[in-house]
């Protein structure tokens, strides 16, 4: 039998192919599969972006949303630094009281200064021949006026056994509403105003939730001395129904809102408004407060007599004149009788631990 002998040049040839397929079948198929899948996945991709086309951002969109986000975070910045330093004066304690290590005064160190702040206050408008609070018929001594929180130790042990935070949280109550009286008084100490009588002035939140029924949340019950608080759901009687304060959005913050009824001339009575809204009326630029307006009311409690009757000598000119100004001056004068001006207003109490920090790099 005759062998076939394969030459060298077709053993390599067919060696070549050999290896040539077994490279095809270990790499250039799965590399083959690998592009089908990648194509697939593409199409996939622009169908989706087609489909989306409408609503994908482009870069502008990108680069406008970060500059709208820049101009909020600004703004917001603005607002909350103005609200916060105008807070500043507010939050403070009395200038030269004794603090302790955590920045705040004992109980008894500041009730002791609030009372003669508060005695201060009043002899200054007393200089200024403005009378405060109301005498009875009795002559005693005179009622409402600025209504000063006079806390007894019972009411301290009360609001203690509320927990240990209640405490200082009373005496800042209590420091923020020495303030807002304070700027009632510098309406005519600094802004000029002329009063006669400082009537009546209350907070229409309770100092602390367990002392409801204190002293001077007591509202007049006789009816020529009801005052018509406006803005707070105030019945016949003047007595708030069911008030709260407002809060401010995110937490910033609360409303304190407080009432004050004044006897003054009418005239008076756009500049009384005016200067409680003016932040320049504090002795110091520093010491700004926002005070918000929630509502007005005037009444006239006393009217001039419409008719003064008089009788004289007729003919005698001196005698005329002498009694009709008898007359008059038993009837009040020719002056009108002052008004009584009930004005409900509102401080920002804000809260600055509370402001966000927009910090974060826009994606």
């Amino acid at each position: 039998m005759k062998k076939i002998q394969l030459s060298p040049f077709w053993l390599g040839t067919l060696v070549a192919g050999g290896v040539l397929l077994l490279l095809l079948v270990l790499v250039i198929t799965p590399k083959v599969n690998q592009q089908a899948k990648q194509k697939r996945d593409l199409k996939r991709r622009a169908d989706d972006l087609k489909a989306a086309k409408e609503g994908t951002p482009s870069r502008g969109d990108i680069d406008s949303w970060n500059k709208y986000k820049g101009d909020v975070s600004l703004a917001y910045k603005q607002v909350t630094d103005f609200y916060a330093g105008s807070d500043k004066y507010l939050e403070r304690w009395f200038p030269g009281i004794l603090l302790g290590a955590e920045g705040n005064p004992a109980r008894d160190t500041f009730m002791s200064k609030y009372r003669d702040e508060g005695d201060k206050l009043e002899a200054s408008l007393v200089a200024k021949d403005v009378k405060v609070g109301v005498e009875d018929d009795a002559g005693r001594k005179p009622k409402f006026g600025f209504n000063w929180e006079a806390v007894t130790p019972n009411d301290w042990a009360t609001i203690a056994g509320s927990g240990a935070a209640d405490e200082l949280n009373v005496l800042r109550e209590l420091q923020k509403r020495f303030w807002a009286r304070q700027r009632l008084a510098n309406v005519i100490l600094n802004g000029g105003v002329k009063m006669n009588r400082i009537v009546d002035f209350r907070f229409f939140k309770s100092l602390h939730e367990k002392l409801n029924n204190a002293p001077w949340q007591q509202y007049p019950n006789k009816p020529d001395e009801i005052i018509h608080w406006q803005g707070v759901n105030a019945g016949p009687n003047g007595t708030p129904s069911g008030f709260v304060e407002t809060d401010l959005p995110n937490d910033l913050g609360k409303t304190l809102t407080f009432g004050f009824a004044v006897e003054l001339p009418y005239s008076e009575v756009p500049k009384a408004i005016r200067e409680i809204l003016n932040p320049g009326n504090e002795n110091t630029a520093q010491e700004r407060m926002l005070v918000n307006l929630i509502g007005t009311h005037v009444t006239i409690r006393d009217q001039n007599e419409a008719v003064v009757k008089y009788t004289f000598v007729k003919g005698n000119k001196e005698s005329e004149d002498t009694a009709k100004a008898k007359a008059l001056a038993d009837a009040g004068g020719e002056k009108p009788r002052p008004v009584l001006l009930a004005v409900t207003c509102q401080i920002v109490d804000f809260d600055p631990a509370k402001v966000k920090k927009f910090t974060a790099k826009a994606e």
